[in-house]
C-alpha cells in the first residue's frame, strides 16, 4: 500500500512540475555563466575548475555579512531564486492530496501513519530529483566547457564568487562533505515546508521558509540550514566557516521532528474539515 500511494504522488508531482523543473535547469546555467562571465573581472582561471567546483558555484551564495560604513550587501538572488525553485516542487502537493483522490486513499488505507509517511517519501525523492536536475545540468556544463570530473572543490571557485584569497584556510577539500550537507539542507527545508503547509497552509510556509531563507543570507549561524548552502559560508574551506557536521545533525534533527511531532498532530486533526480550509 505505501508502495502505491507513493507512486501515484510521484506520477502527480513530476507531471506537474515539468516546466518548474526546466526552470531550475535554466536558473542553474545561469548562475554557472555569471560566474564564469566573472572570471575576468577578478583575474580567475576556470580552466582549473572541475565538476564539483561548478556544481558548488550553483550554490555559491554570499559571503557573511559584516555592515560596514559605505559597504551594502548584495543579496545572493541567483542563489535564492534556485532554492525557492526546488521548494516550489513540493510546496502545495501534500496539502492538496487532502483532496478528492487523496481523501479517498487515506480513507482506504485506514492508517493515517502510513498515509502521513508516505507524504514524505514523495517531497524527499521529489526534492532529491529537483536536485538531480541540478547535477545534470552542471554535467552538460561541464562537458561545454571542457572541465574535469574532479571531485575537489578548489580556491579558486570561491574566489570567482568574490571571497578574498585570506578568507580561504585551505587551497582545496573534498566537495562530498559539502554536498552531503546541501543535500540533507535541502530533505530538512522541504519536509518542514510540508509539515507548516499542513498545518497553516502553503501560502504560510512557502513565506515562512523565503524569510528563513533571506535571514540565511545575512546571518552566519548554523541554526539558519540557508548557510549550508552555501559554498561561501562552508567552513571545509572558508575560514570561520559553518561546520559540515552541525548543519547536517540539525538537518536530521528537523526531518525527525517533522515526521514524529507533525504525526502526532495530523493523527489528531479534524482533516475533512482541514481539507475543507485548504
Amino acid at each position: 500500500m505505501l508502495f502505491r500511494l507513493v507512486a501515484a504522488d510521484l506520477r502527480t508531482v513530476l507531471k506537474k512540475n515539468i516546466v518548474t523543473f526546466i526552470a531550475v535547469a535554466a536558473v542553474t546555467v545561469a548562475n554557472l555563466v555569471y560566474a564564469y562571465g566573472l572570471s575576468s573581472v577578478y583575474g580567475v582561471r576556470t580552466d582549473t575548475l572541475g565538476f564539483a567546483d561548478n556544481l558548488a558555484l550553483v550554490f555559491a551564495g554570499s559571503a557573511p555579512f559584516e555592515p560596514r560604513p559605505g559597504v551594502m550587501f548584495v543579496p545572493p538572488l541567483g542563489w535564492l531564486f534556485l532554492i525557492l525553485l526546488i521548494l516550489y516542487t513540493t510546496l502545495d502537493y501534500p496539502t492538496e492530496s487532502l483532496h478528492g483522490l487523496g481523501l479517498q486513499a487515506l480513507v482506504r488505507c485506514r492508517a493515517r501513519t502510513l498515509w502521513w509517511a508516505s507524504r514524505f517519501i514523495s517531497v524527499a525523492a521529489v526534492t532529491a530529483f529537483s536536485l538531480l536536475v541540478v547535477v545534470c545540468s552542471v554535467v552538460i556544463w561541464s562537458l561545454v566547457v571542457s572541465s574535469s570530473f574532479s571531485a575537489v572543490i578548489h580556491g579558486e571557485s570561491l574566489q570567482l564568487a568574490n571571497l578574498a584569497p585570506w578568507f580561504l584556510k585551505a587551497a582545496e577539500a573534498d566537495a562530498l562533505p559539502f554536498f552531503t550537507g546541501l543535500f540533507l539542507a535541502f530533505e530538512a527545508l522541504a519536509f518542514a515546508q510540508a509539515v507548516i503547509g499542513f498545518v497553516l497552509g502553503p501560502s504560510v510556509s512557502f513565506v515562512v521558509l523565503m524569510s528563513y531563507l533571506i535571514c540565511s543570507a545575512f546571518a552566519r549561524h548554523w541554526v539558519l540550514l540557508g548557510n549550508a548552502l552555501m559554498l561561501l559560508r562552508w567552513g571545509g574551506i572558508v575560514k570561520e566557516g559553518i561546520a559540515t557536521g552541525s548543519s547536517v545533525l540539525f538537518s536530521i534533527v528537523i526531518m525527525s521532528l517533522c515526521l514524529s511531532l507533525g504525526g502526532v498532530w495530523f493523527r489528531r486533526a479534524d482533516l475533512i474539515e482541514k481539507g475543507d480550509k485548504i
